[in-house]
């Protein structure tokens, strides 16, 4: 069972941070899409930010050693 954070007397989930690191993230690379206007080029740029930011929590809880992959 995971044990909740508490922070400034709020209860947190422990997957709280990794989604706020993956949130970062993800607007610095929407930043540059929208910099670089590559979305000009895709079909549903909504689904794609979907899948960029599920990809980015991915790794993040996948570095940080929060998933069981096998080897």
């Amino acid at each position: 069972m995971f044990a909740e954070w508490s922070f400034l007397g709020f209860l947190l989930p422990p997957l709280a941070l990794p989604v706020l690191l993956a949130l970062a993230l993800y607007l610095l690379i929407r930043r540059l899409f929208v910099r670089w206007r590559l979305y000009h080029w895709l079909w549903q740029p909504v689904l794609a930010d979907i899948a960029i930011f599920a990809l980015l929590l991915w790794a993040v809880l996948a570095l940080s050693g929060a998933l069981p992959i096998a080897p």
